[in-house]
């Protein structure tokens, strides 16, 4: 049946060549990543289409601008502000953690920072899609690999969206497949590698961490878990090191602190409470699509992912934030494409789905992108800021 076969009539995931070592089979040839990523790049320029004359939308779009002062200061106090009327302490900037702001910052010896940080979203972006298709490979051998990777690029509408700016969504996934491809090869030292890329891209990176140590420990590799959790926090803990060194001690903690809680699920309560029904309802739908996600991966036999599903849920119910859909974004490649992957087994299922995504995600962006956008007077001047020699504040 066609629903059952390839582009090439071969079985789904690419594996016609047999298995490899260790029992696994070979990874997707080098031209369907190629593909994919080609694929990624073209959502991109579709996302940016209606931008073409005014692309500093792109850049001045949140959290784009502050990524480019962390590139730019690598966390230093300057004399001048560079967002004035949005950022009144430079302790602020110590929430963007630093490995997206080195990607723009080493492009922007070629292209200058603005022009950095778009080529840097879009090259990760390209190599994000990528990596899904070699996780998905492994991960859903049954499932045919294009609609998968569409899949990945278009849903959820959030991902396709901050996948296309100044955000940390494209490196994030990057570094979370391939850190998950990895331990599923029984790549350990690489595994722990990109989950600690992942620790300084965002901070529940500790999570895939964390998740990391607790499946070694199933496994009674109590050694590897042990060294491989402590070896992958101390980039993090450099980077905390340096922030506290330049903008004072607990500077990360400090800036969200007033959003953490104690008892799981007490925001959804408090929303009630105050009358705002449907931003509560929109959080528990939330929170239950991803546990059925969760559940669906266990029962799937895929351990780590369900676990890394599942340490999200744990960790956003303390969280005194709206604004969830997109933080879920991190494990969306599980949640909507991994755990639903029999979906894409049928070109007319998959065909269904994804232009309904598509017919959503696309004006989505593009409504989105000017709505919270920095302000014209204060992108220029932080155009000049970025242009200028570093004027750091003497300690």
């Amino acid at each position: 049946m066609i629903g059952d076969v390839d582009l090439v009539g071969q079985p789904c995931g690419g594996f016609a060549g047999g298995a490899g070592r260790e029992g696994w089979p070979p990874g997707p040839a080098p031209g369907r990543l190629a593909l994919a990523a080609l694929l990624a790049l073209l959502c991109q320029a579709s996302v940016s289409i209606p931008f073409v004359a005014r692309p500093d939308l792109l850049v001045r779009h949140f959290d784009g601008p502050n990524y480019l002062v962390v590139a730019k200061t690598l966390y230093q106090p300057t004399a001048v502000n560079p967002l004035p009327g949005y950022i009144y302490t430079p302790r602020y900037f110590a929430v963007h953690l630093p490995a997206y702001p080195l990607a723009v910052r080493a492009l922007s010896w070629v292209a200058g920072y603005p022009a950095g940080l778009l080529l840097a979203t879009a090259l990760l972006g390209a190599v994000s899609s990528s990596a899904f298709t070699l996780y998905a490979a492994d991960a859903a051998p049954l499932a045919h690999w294009l609609p998968l990777v569409i899949a990945f690029l278009l849903v959820p509408p959030r991902s396709l969206l901050y996948r296309s700016l100044g955000a940390t969504e494209a490196p994030m996934a990057l570094f979370v497949l391939l850190a998950v491809w990895a331990l599923r090869r029984e790549r350990t030292v690489l595994a722990f590698a990109f989950a600690s890329l992942s620790s300084i891209c965002r901070i529940n990176g500790l999570l895939v961490i964390g998740v990391f140590v607790v499946e070694l420990i199933w496994r009674r590799r109590y050694r590897t878990a042990l060294l491989g959790g402590i070896a992958s926090v101390v980039p993090l803990g450099l980077v905390f090191a340096w922030q506290d060194h330049l903008l004072g001690s607990g500077s990360f903690l400090a800036i969200h602190a007033g959003k953490k809680g104690l008892v799981p699920f007490a925001h959804i309560g408090e929303l009630i409470e105050r009358g705002e029904w449907p931003s509560a309802e929109l959080l528990v739908l939330l929170f239950v699509v991803h546990a059925l996600a969760a559940g669906r991966l266990f029962a799937r036999g895929l351990r780590i992912e369900a676990l890394l599903v599942t340490a999200h849920i744990g960790l956003f119910s303390l969280l005194r934030e709206t604004d969830l859909s997109r933080y879920f974004v991190t494990v969306a490649p599980f949640t909507f494409v991994i755990a639903w992957e029999d979906v894409f087994r049928s070109w007319r299922r998959a065909g269904a789905v994804l232009a309904l995504a598509a017919s959503l995600g696309f004006p989505y962006a593009w409504r989105s992108i000017p709505q919270n956008a920095c302000e014209p007077v204060v992108y220029e001047h932080l155009v000049r800021f970025l242009q200028a020699p570093l004027d750091p504040v003497p300690r």
